[in-house]
């Protein structure tokens, strides 16, 4: 699922809602509702670190307000879910608690890797700065110290 906006958000987690509503007066459509709720986390995930990690359209205080907002919602969403799977399916709720807890490891894991490559940009943009700043300095003295020595010699 693949997120561009936070509104497109908030439209899949309505989907998800009115999915989570049908399984629990039905009870079926079970597997379906925990593939959408996954994958709207990735899709939400992947968003996130798209636009913190923009330089040209960061996110938003309000954007992060309904992120973190709409992470709130996906954990209650699978909770209801696991809730539901103790009545329905134990061996498929062992199965939702793995998978659920790989799907935690990596998003831990991806958001180390993206903080440790901010990190490592912002350092080179320091020293292109640092390294730009010296060259600037270093031909004006050069420079400078030309012109004298034309001018002593003319």
């Amino acid at each position: 699922m693949i997120i561009e906006s936070v509104a497109a958000a908030t439209a899949a987690i309505s989907t998800i809602n009115n999915l989570v509503k049908q399984v629990n007066e039905t009870g079926s459509g079970v597997q379906q509702v925990m593939g959408m709720i996954s994958d709207f986390g990735e899709g939400l995930t992947e968003f996130e670190l798209n636009r913190t990690s923009s330089t040209f359209k960061p996110l938003t205080q309000s954007e992060l307000f309904t992120i973190t907002r709409l992470r709130k919602q996906q954990e209650r969403y699978w909770k209801d879910l696991s809730d539901l799977l103790v009545a329905l399916d134990p061996e498929l709720l062992e199965e939702f608690r793995r998978a659920k807890g790989e799907q935690d490891q990596r998003r831990k894991e991806h958001m180390e890797l993206m903080a440790k490559k901010r990190k490592e940009r912002e350092r080179l943009i320091q020293q292109l700065m640092a390294g730009g700043v010296t060259l600037v300095v270093g031909g004006g003295l050069a420079f400078g110290l030309l012109l004298l020595i034309i001018k002593a010699f003319t």
